[in-house]
């Protein structure tokens, strides 16, 4: 285990480095200072950079070179985000299909390339610049961690996706120590109810000032410390989730549990939107970040988002797939900030996939299985019973008997050895009724409350 620990804190002096060097700290207090301007500022900041993303990306990146010119349209032409719906908006299937024709022609930063996959299980490579990186993690500390009552080096608790213990390993530690980052990293795929008691006793010796992770994985921990009675056993200052939908009676579950306020937040790993949670529970826009609109798609308001810093990769108007109900204009939150606010967001709403020992795993870590994996456009894991689940795949040519057997190790991995795993090729995978595409849709682990 002293190994393990020695990489996992490896890797994060090379993340803290890429993340917290060069212009991280300039943008902190940069974003620190903006969140308190006034709309008018606000709206302000947003065109200008909204006008040079425009600019620089009919200049340097090719599908918008070809676009504008298709359309008739100048750079010019788009000076305030009203102005966006001059252009169409793009699907996820346009820049997963051809992604280096959004990249520019010239970089003058350095390029670091990386992948997601979102819930939805359909993997999409992107780059960033390295100042990119900085801007977004200094927004996350600003306006997640601080807002949270946080600061980065506070100790933490995360339970993420990564993997960090092997999938077949039965027995306490399920987490790794990464000093760089003073965090205690938690395994996403041991969550069994023999082995919660275990992860409890952990978080109760490590005593974390705040647990960061996904929503599934921490309502797990939380719901077993209120059933067994343990409230109080552990303590931090604050719980902050992503990456997935934070339902009311969850919210309720977790806080009870924690004993602290539970903070939500929402981005993309394409740096497109940032949405984030103040004390007085307003969700608030970070406009300088990315334009956020809702735009009337298949009868719902879908979130559709610009990148405003982003040199690497621009996206203009980008389908994220998820609802959104903005609040009316001139809103103001308790907290005094004027950072536009959103009344509903829906999205990232899936089941568990829970395997024969009893382990219960979420969209977001199992989404990570797809990311490596060449070739694979949708997928869906369909769980009837507890014994198997029915991976169904739609493909491209690209993908062979090669990584077939990849996405099995990776699937292995995050779900153990004893679980039967069926997959089936599809043209489609079915969508809900809100339109969103579930990664998993489970009889065994559904969660209530879900748009259906």
């Amino acid at each position: 285990m002293l190994a393990q620990n020695a990489m996992a804190t490896a890797f994060g002096v090379k993340e803290r480095v890429l993340r917290y060097g060069g212009r991280f700290r300039g943008f902190c207090d940069e974003i620190e200072r903006a969140q308190w301007f006034s709309d008018d500022e606000l709206t302000s900041i947003r065109d200008a950079r909204l006008r040079a993303m425009v600019a620089f990306s009919a200049e340097q990146v090719p599908y918008y070179q070809q676009l504008f010119a298709e359309l008739g349209l100048h750079p010019s032409d788009i000076a305030t985000v009203a102005d966006l719906a001059h252009l169409p908006v793009l699907d996820k299937e346009t820049v997963r299909s051809s992604p280096e024709q959004f990249r520019p022609l010239r970089s003058s930063e350095r390029v670091v390339s990386q992948s997601t996959g979102g819930t939805t299980g359909t993997p999409l490579q992107y780059w960033v610049t390295a100042s990119a990186m900085q801007y977004n993690y200094a927004a996350y500390e600003v306006r997640f961690r601080n807002w949270a009552g946080v600061a980065r080096g506070d100790r933490m608790a995360s339970i993420n996706g990564r993997k960090i213990v092997p999938s077949e390993q039965t027995g306490p530690p399920f987490w790794r120590h990464n000093l760089a980052f003073n965090q205690l990293y938690l395994s996403a795929y041991h969550l069994t109810e023999d082995n919660l008691p275990a992860y409890v006793a952990q978080l109760e010796r490590y005593r974390p000032e705040v647990i960061v992770g996904y929503v599934s994985s921490v309502h797990l921990l939380a719901d077993h410390i209120n059933r067994h009675g343990l409230e109080g056993a552990v303590r931090p200052r604050a719980v902050m989730v992503s990456s997935e939908t934070l339902f009311p009676w969850m919210r309720a579950d977790i806080e009870q549990a924690f004993g602290c306020k539970v903070h939500d937040g929402y981005g993309l790993g394409e740096l497109s939107a940032l949405i984030t949670e103040c004390g007085y529970g307003g969700m608030h826009i970070s406009p300088e970040y990315g334009v956020v609109e809702a735009v009337a798609m298949d009868g719902e308001p879908r979130l559709v988002a610009t990148g405003l810093f982003n040199h690497a990769m621009p996206l203009l108007r980008y389908d994220t797939g998820d609802v959104v109900e903005l609040g009316e204009p001139g809103r103001r939150c308790p907290c005094g900030r004027q950072l536009p606010l959103v009344d509903r967001l829906v999205g990232r709403a899936d089941d568990y996939v829970v395997t024969p020992d009893g382990r219960s795993v979420g969209p977001a870590p199992l989404s990570l299985a797809f990311q490596s994996v060449p070739g694979i456009r949708e997928a869906q894991i369909r769980q009837d019973d507890r014994a198997s689940v029915l991976v169904s795949l739609v493909v491209t040519s690209a993908f062979g008997t090669g990584e077939q057997t990849l996405l099995e190790s990776e699937l292995r991995q995050r779900l153990g050895s004893e679980l039967v795993i069926d997959y089936a090729r599809v043209r489609s995978i079915e969508r809900t009724t809100w339109g969103k595409r579930r990664l998993v849709d489970s009889r065994v682990g559904r969660r209530t409350g879900d748009p259906a």
